[in-house]
């Protein structure tokens, strides 16, 4: 790179996002400004007739041994700077750093953001740790202003599409309004995906006769073969990207397909290290199409194949960071499959192998912050499958793997960077385990660790109601292991989890009295104020009990509540109609406690099996179970409930070791019951 060289556009993306940025890239340079707007003068200049040069860091600087001061040199002298927005991007040191040199540099520059995965804050559909807007492009500008949240470009399929975006790209750039280059891109796209169509039809002829002609003379083949993957290349390259905006899956299909029925005549062996990577393209390009329509047999079987490409590819180049990249994901995908199809042994198998190939990249670049990363979520694809596997011993030490890459990675960051999210979100999870394996005392002890980083500052609640939603959780499952032992909790570890829930669930009104068709606060609201009920009831405080399940029944009812489904709204039902059975037995109203209890055991239905179970479904079972037996025994049906308890012994007995505190609370409560019931009868 020549210093001083001006340049239209800098692109700066995450290593992960890197063949987008590729794409993207290519399709800026090669974009043909429509003729009758080129010369008009804009407020960015005179309209050029390319889009040339365009900065991307990878491309542009492999021979640079001095990348700090060769990308700043090319900030400096870039026009404008779009961002590749996704989830990768918002912890990428690199791209924060970018943006933030930029807009030093450049304080009237102009920044674009183009959004490839992810959603934005604003997005009503987002789940936490899916935003993706990198922090530096949010935060206050040299003059301090603040920064809303960009007009962004939005490559989702939902949202504009790869067309539509790349278009706002080129306006953006270009000064002009998104409609003066719609009007002219779209006589010139007509007039191209005839040409396209056409194209297709005469390529498959090529094909076809490119195959038939390759047993002639070995120049003749040579040449030919030459051509042939030229004509594959662009198959795969501009062709898609021409056909995949408007949606044409059936022409991307008879691409793909098209391509593997060329390589079905020659080997693995026979075939070059490129020739195998085009063709593992176009399994991986049949696999995502197969996906998208919902197949994931075929998808499964496609991305199998491409692993076996990119398997050959390693073994040839082996120490190549890139290769092994691309393997490791082709890891990733054959495992994600296999683990939707329910094949459990082979997710396993090339989850591992994610892993191990995720150490290798970063034993080439330690300091790397996204090889770092991915043997964390590596080893978080691990501990989730052996989550599903009911593997808990598994399962917490691949959550605490993850949890001590997270924490290097996070290890000297500014406070309020994603990393430290990361490690907060992980602290949780750990927890969750660790109660299983370890006991209440250890998952507390964990969530305690999680409360006091944001408490620290490092992840401020304030900013992101994201983060605000995760430290209510933390609070709540905290205020749940704290009043576990059930009958038996310590008063103080009862009144420490009132001073918690109390609280908060005055927070968790505010916050559904602001936004009512808010769900989410709803659920908070309404979980908050049961174990609140719960807890008074376990002090004795039964009028406490009764209007903190009011409060609860209060939010409720409202008709988003009624039409909610998963299995977070089905348990917090359940929830709702134990404490209600268990106020009406305390207030010795037997036949209404009778007759909640039964619905909620009704509901819940009959399991034989619970280590398969819904994970709550062990405790409200033997919850709902004692509290019937309690209300059976108080109206002289002792034979009756005596069986119920026998039952719970029976059925929870066999899992002890994997269930959670307040299921074995309730299994030693149902015990001692019928221990009791057998001294009083002696």
């Amino acid at each position: 790179m020549s210093v001083g060289t001006r340049y239209r556009a800098f692109i700066s993306y995450s290593h992960r996002d890197q063949q987008f940025a590729r794409w993207l890239h290519r399709q800026l340079e090669t974009y043909n400004i429509p003729s009758r707007l080129v010369g008009r003068e804009t407020k960015q200049g005179t309209v050029p007739r390319r889009l040339t040069p365009i900065f991307r860091d990878r491309e542009d600087l492999a021979a640079t041994g001095d990348l700090t001061a060769s990308v700043r040199d090319a900030l400096a002298n870039s026009d404008a700077l779009i961002v590749v927005c996704s989830p990768d991007a918002v912890v990428s040191r690199w791209v924060n750093e970018e943006i933030r040199a930029y807009r030093q540099l450049n304080p009237g520059g102009v920044v674009l953001a183009a959004v490839l995965a992810g959603n934005p804050d604003s997005d009503p559909e987002a789940e936490p740790g899916e935003t993706c807007f990198p922090p530096a492009l949010l935060e206050p500008g040299v003059d301090g202003a603040t920064v809303a949240e960009p007009v962004a470009a939005d490559m989702r399929r939902k949202a504009d599409g790869r067309r539509m975006a790349l278009l706002k790209l080129v306006a953006g750039l270009l000064g002009i309004s998104l409609d003066q280059l719609i009007q002219r891109d779209l006589q010139r796209r007509h007039r191209r995906v005839t040409a396209i169509t056409g194209a297709s039809l005469l390529l498959s002829a090529i094909m076809a006769t490119l195959t038939l002609l390759a047993a002639s003379a070995r120049s003749e083949a040579i040449r030919r073969k030459a051509e042939a993957e030229d004509l594959i290349e662009f198959m795969l390259n501009d062709l898609r990207d021409n056909l995949e905006p408007v949606g044409r899956l059936d022409a991307l299909d008879a691409v793909g397909a098209k391509v593997i029925e060329y390589y079905d005549g020659q080997t693995d062996r026979e075939m070059t290290t490129d020739e195998l990577g085009r063709r593992a393209r176009a399994f991986h390009l049949l696999g995502e199409i197969d996906s998208a329509q919902g197949d994931l047999d075929n998808a499964y079987q496609h991305f199998r194949i491409a692993y076996e490409s990119t398997s050959r590819i390693l073994a040839v180049e082996p120490t190549m960071a890139e290769r092994i990249y691309e393997h490791a994901q082709s890891s990733y995908w054959v495992g994600y499959f296999a683990w939707r199809r329910g094949d459990l042994d082979m997710a396993e198998r090339r989850f591992v192998e994610y892993r191990d190939l995720a150490y290798r990249l970063l034993e080439i670049d330690p300091a790397n912050s996204e090889w770092q990363a991915e043997v964390a979520y590596a080893h978080s694809n691990i501990g989730t499958l052996q989550t599903a596997q009911r593997n808990w011993d598994g399962a917490l030490v691949a959550a605490s793997a993850a949890l001590e890459q997270f924490r290097i990675i996070a290890d000297g960051r500014p406070d309020n960077d994603p990393a430290w999210m990361e490690v907060a979100e992980t602290l949780a999870w750990v927890a969750s385990i660790s109660e299983i394996t370890d006991g209440r005392d250890a998952a507390i002890a964990v969530i305690e660790e999680q409360l006091a980083l944001y408490d620290s500052g490092r992840v401020d609640p304030t900013d992101d109601w994201r983060v605000r939603r995760a430290v209510i959780a933390a609070e709540y499952a905290l205020a749940r292991l704290l009043i576990a032992p059930g009958w038996r909790t310590p008063e103080a570890d009862l009144e420490r989890a009132l001073q918690i829930l109390e609280p908060a669930s005055f927070e968790a009104a505010a916050l559904i009295a602001h936004e009512p068709d808010n769900l989410e606060w709803r659920l908070i609201g309404v979980r908050e104020r049961l174990w609140q009920a719960q807890a008074e009831l376990y002090n004795g405080r039964i009028e406490a009990a009764r209007n903190a399940y009011v409060a609860a029944t209060g939010f409720m009812a409202h008709e988003a509540w009624g039409a909610a489904e998963g299995a977070r709204f089905a348990i917090t039902r359940l929830h709702a109609s134990l404490i209600e059975a268990r106020i009406f037995a305390a207030r010795e109203d037997y036949v209404a406690a009778q007759t909640s209890v039964e619905h909620m055991l009704t509901t819940l239905g009959q399991v034989d099996d619970w280590s398969g179970a819904l994970e709550r479904a062990p405790y409200y079972y033997s919850a709902g179970a004692n509290t019937l037996a309690d209300v059976l025994d108080a109206q002289g049906e002792s034979v009756e409930a005596r069986r119920i308890r026998e039952d719970i012994v029976r059925r929870l007995d066999p899992i002890r070791d994997r269930i959670r505190t307040d299921s074995a609370a309730e299994l030693e409560y149902a015990r001692e019951s019928l221990e009791g019931a057998l001294t009083s009868a002696q």
